[in-house]
């Protein structure tokens, strides 16, 4: 069975938000059943980009890394959600609008920070990976068919396929200690510290 994985390239992005404005303009106000409930214009964006500066005086650097939903083989979020989040054949994560609302716990269960509030609704929501779009046959997620830079690659692989390219090109996940099996991979990521807690 194939399943999808999200590949992003770190040192390319250059945080122009053009992902983040790409999610919000499908989402926002938009009603996709068995997906997603409408975004809010108010609430955060599922796919938000952390900045590091490194250096001091004229050798400053400043690196960006995407973050969203890991699509988690083992998600805590699941683990709370109950019936209100599945998990598709393909590797998406999916919070049941109608079943997760009211469920702000599920926000909290997530140690990544990428669910969302949408306070208007009152929902948790995800980057959903641009599922609904993918099952009507687009071959990749609107982040990156709108990034200029080519920080993300979608692929769909087995899983045996898929455990060959960190080996091959250096890929890591968030946080592999926390033990939740992202499906989200980084290039690049020794060039920044991460420390999600911050963020």
């Amino acid at each position: 069975m194939k399943k999808w994985n999200l590949i992003v390239r770190v040192g390319r992005c250059e945080n122009c938000q053009n992902c983040v404005i790409a999610s919000r303009d499908e989402h926002v106000g938009n009603d996709f059943p068995g997906y997603a409930a409408p975004a809010t214009i108010s609430a955060e964006s599922p796919i938000r980009i952390l900045r590091r500066v490194q250096g001091g005086s004229h050798m400053i650097e400043t690196i960006y890394l995407p973050v969203m939903c890991n699509h988690c083989d083992d998600a805590p979020c699941m683990k709370v959600g109950g019936s209100a989040i599945r998990k598709r054949a393909d590797g998406v994560v999916i919070i049941d609008p109608d079943k997760a609302r009211g469920r702000k716990d599920i926000v909290k269960a997530c140690p990544y920070k990428a669910i969302v509030w949408n306070d208007e609704l009152q929902l948790p929501q995800i980057w959903i990976f641009d599922a609904h779009l993918l099952d009507q046959g687009w071959r990749h997620p609107r982040c990156q068919q709108s990034c200029p830079t080519e920080v993300f690659e979608a692929v769909k692989l087995d899983d045996e396929s898929m455990r060959e390219r960190p080996r091959s090109e250096g890929l890591r996940v968030l946080r592999p200690d926390w033990g939740t099996k992202p499906r989200v991979w980084y290039s690049g990521l020794v060039r920044i510290p991460v420390l999600l807690e911050e963020a």
